[in-house]
């Protein structure tokens, strides 16, 4: 809206009254409130004279968010129950006996209680000043397009007049945090996240990190041994003090003043990187998702059971093979007529077997017509000698 309110040198509550709003239509009090839920009319709008698709519109505000980036934005349906709901459900770094259940009443998921951030990336301000909704929350440090870490700026709601204190330096932003604000914005813009163990959907990141995040401000005091020295890991690998400097009292991460989420930011950053390196180990419900899938061996199997072997059809195949055969050749007849007739000594049950042949397609003079003239031994006659076999 501010891009396109300086394209008409006007200002958007100009644009939003005389083009956007239809006649009867409540005006947007503040800028903000174009961010947070604006008017169903004012997104209809937008839509038609910008062609953009209306739920596309309507994703850029913070009740297009709804309900992954926080449950609702309408009155919880009971006091204090929504905190619980949100960040106690699951665990990370700690068991469950160490989660300690506490009710926040009005509390809304990364909605900062101060008012909207104003943080910026100076390459993005350079080609079109204006605050993307994220840069407005305590959510991520980095600008998705150009990498750098988002700096603090000047200005009222909705406008930028300038950096924050010159003297102010913002170090780029480590390869933990990179790799943390990546999975956020592949979230808002695909709906799911990529983790090592398998993708999960936004709203199941949105509340990981949240409730990491409460993890890192349990008070020492609620701890055990194990738990201490993993927090004193993290926050020393940091290089911040632990709970960003709180001690003994516990608040809510949304009530804190921006140097101090950004704090609890880092130190999230480097809790995961470190689960994933396998420098600390998860105990919590969701922390196998920060871990591959371990190999586990699988056997070869039951060997298949071979096929029983049916002599009969082999048989039958055989003695098919060999009348074909004896068909056409006079020997392979006769030969087949003595190995069915070697066991036996009777003419009857010759004349039988070879009857059922020349039944069977064998020629008549293939087969030799007496059981005598089929077993007479074949003689060799040489120059000088008669050999019998």
């Amino acid at each position: 809206m501010n891009r396109l309110a300086a394209l008409y040198d006007m200002e958007v509550e100009e644009l939003l009254r005389h083009d956007l709003a239809p006649p009867g239509t409540s005006l947007v009090r503040t800028r903000g409130d174009l961010d947070w839920d604006p008017p169903t009319s004012v997104l209809l709008a937008l839509s038609e004279r910008t062609g953009v698709a209306l739920g596309d519109v309507r994703r850029m505000t913070i009740a297009g968010q709804v309900p992954w980036l926080l449950d609702t934005l309408g009155p919880e349906p009971e006091p204090g129950a929504a905190f619980n709901t949100y960040v106690h459900q699951d665990s990370l770094l700690l068991t469950a006996k160490e989660r300690h259940h506490r009710p926040v009443s009005g509390w809304r998921a990364w909605m900062p209680a101060s008012g909207p951030l104003r943080r910026a990336c100076r390459h993005c301000m350079a080609t079109a000043p204006a605050f993307t909704v994220v840069s407005q929350l305590p959510l991520t440090l980095s600008c998705p397009e150009h990498g750098c870490t988002l700096t603090p700026t000047i200005g009222a709601a909705g406008t930028f007049l300038g950096w924050g204190p010159a003297d102010t330096t913002v170090p780029a932003p480590s390869e933990a945090v990179t790799a943390m604000d990546r999975r956020t914005h592949q979230g808002l813009r695909m709906g799911a996240v990529t983790l090592p163990r398998r993708p999960v959907h936004v709203g199941v990141w949105f509340r990981l990190l949240r409730t990491l995040i409460d993890e890192l401000s349990t008070p020492y005091s609620k701890l055990r041994i194990r738990s201490r020295r993993t927090m004193d890991q993290i926050w020393q690998t940091t290089g911040h003090p632990v709970r960003a400097g709180f001690v003994g009292h516990w608040r809510c991460y949304e009530a804190l003043p921006w140097p101090k989420q950004q704090m609890f930011l880092e130190a999230a950053a480097t809790a995961l990187d470190l689960i994933e390196a396998g420098d600390v180990a998860g105990h919590g419900t969701l922390a196998q998702l920060l871990t591959p899938e371990p190999h586990r061996p699988v056997p070869d199997g039951t060997p298949p059971v071979p096929t029983p072997r049916n002599y009969w059809k082999e048989a039958r195949e055989a003695r098919n093979d060999a009348i074909a055969l004896a068909q056409e050749d006079p020997a392979a007849a006769r030969q087949l007529l003595s190995a069915l007739t070697a066991l036996t000594h009777s003419e009857t049950i010759f004349q039988s077997i070879r009857e059922n042949l020349i039944s069977a397609g064998i020629p008549d003079d293939h087969l030799p017509p007496t059981r005598a003239q089929t077993h007479l031994p074949k003689t060799r006659t040489g120059s000088d000698t008669t050999v019998t076999y």
